[in-house]
């Protein structure tokens, strides 16, 4: 007899930072996926799109990730484009900070306030 094993992905906070106040805004939420290894975005700004944070290589203190954004085609998934980037370590207590695109804000999973 077989069993459904049903994984709960774990549930992050992500953070707007900015830099010149050091204030925290709220920007949604991730979701780490254990199977892909990767990070589900869901950025309140635009709810329509879907976000993935992977890691791509690491160093003794440091974890590089890359941040995609799925593109579609008649409503299809098409394919994946990266839009930013992002870090963690010792600098970052442990959090996730990202740099996507035109934003001037760093995008944080993990922060706390």
């Amino acid at each position: 007899m077989e069993t459904n094993k049903t994984l709960k992905n774990e549930t992050f906070q992500l953070w707007w930072y900015d830099q010149q106040t050091n204030k925290h805004y709220p920007a949604g939420v991730a979701f780490h996926d254990e199977q892909f290894g990767e990070y589900r975005l869901k950025i309140d700004m635009h709810p329509e799109n879907q976000y993935f944070l992977k890691p791509m290589d690491s160093t003794d203190e440091q974890i590089n990730y890359r941040v995609e954004v799925v593109i579609k085609r008649n409503g299809k998934f098409h394919q994946r484009r990266p839009i930013g980037e992002g870090h963690s370590g010792p600098s970052t207590n442990g959090d996730i900070v990202m740099n996507l695109g035109p934003y001037t804000r760093k995008l944080l999973l993990g922060a706390k306030q």
